[in-house]
């Protein structure tokens, strides 16, 4: 009889996901490493009140960035690109134009 403990059933570990490195915490500590924050576009949405529409514009002239991708294709964004997202619309509701938003971004 052959033995199927259920440590050997188990699935190997999914590898992470480009980008997305745990932070370190000190080695005699006991809190846990902490996870960045990342977002999905439909979290920017939400978070900005932007159309898809809108939001893919800005992907497309490069105003925002993705910062990473899960291995299904999602593009998922950290919190300094939300908070670049926040600034851009708040730019764009003073009337400054996408040339000069993408000029001080330096994008």
């Amino acid at each position: 009889m052959t033995d199927l403990s259920l440590a050997s059933m188990a699935p190997p570990a999914a590898p992470p996901l480009a980008g997305m490195d745990t932070l370190s915490a000190p080695s005699n500590s006991s809190v846990p490493a902490m996870m960045p924050r990342y977002y999905m576009t439909s979290d920017l949405r939400v978070a900005t009140g932007l159309t898809r529409t809108h939001l893919d514009f800005y992907l497309r002239e490069g105003i925002i960035l993705p910062t990473a991708r899960t291995e299904s294709g999602y593009l998922l964004f950290d919190e300094t690109e939300l908070a670049t997202l926040r600034t851009v619309v708040a730019w764009r509701q003073d009337g400054i134009g996408i040339r000069e938003i993408r000029s001080r971004l330096g994008r």
